[in-house]
């Protein structure tokens, strides 16, 4: 089990869901915690798809996560590719500034059917790949006090949209 820093102290990744306050700190965990340390280059990474796999499944452990991989359009979402577009066009709160989601969501091929592409994408983004990528393309060791919310581009305060620990599907945080 990993130890991570939790309001200046230091806590083991799962903690005691004894109280309201217990539980509400699993829920923000990685928004109020440092992260680990990387175990890879982010150049490593983007170009092995085993290596990010292992990375990414070893980082949500970390935080005692659940992970899941989502479907979309009745295919499993290629976590690796969407990552490797995202940073290459210089990670999430650029590609929401740029409004470049577009270029990522084409080079998955959905079908036609699925007109909420560019949010579905964006929302698994930011529940699944946005603290790795911290770690891992922006080499942060914590997170900022705010995030890029996946829907306006604006932020969302404290990380909100965590995933809760232990959930298996990832939906955007309500806080706002």
């Amino acid at each position: 089990m990993s130890s991570h820093m939790l309001n200046g102290q230091k806590s083991s990744a799962t903690t005691s869901n004894s109280n309201s306050n217990s539980n509400n700190n699993n829920n923000n965990n990685k928004a109020s915690s440092y992260y680990p340390p990387p175990t890879a280059k982010y150049e490593d990474i983007a170009q092995s798809s085993d290596l990010f796999w292992a990375t990414l499944e070893a980082f949500h452990k970390s935080f005692g996560d659940k992970f899941k991989v989502p479907t979309v359009g009745g295919k499993a979402l290629d976590l690796h590719r969407l990552f490797v577009e995202v940073t290459s066009r210089g990670g999430l709160g650029k590609v929401i500034r740029d409004r470049r989601w577009k270029e990522v969501v084409v080079v998955f091929n959905f079908p036609t059917t699925i007109t909420s592409a560019s949010f579905v994408l964006r929302k698994y983004y930011l529940s699944l790949l946005y603290h790795f990528e911290q770690v891992y393309y922006f080499r942060r060791e914590a997170p900022s006090s705010s995030m890029p919310d996946a829907v306006s581009g604006s932020s969302l305060d404290n990380g909100s949209a965590s995933p809760e620990e232990g959930s298996t599907i990832n939906q955007l945080g309500s806080q706002g």
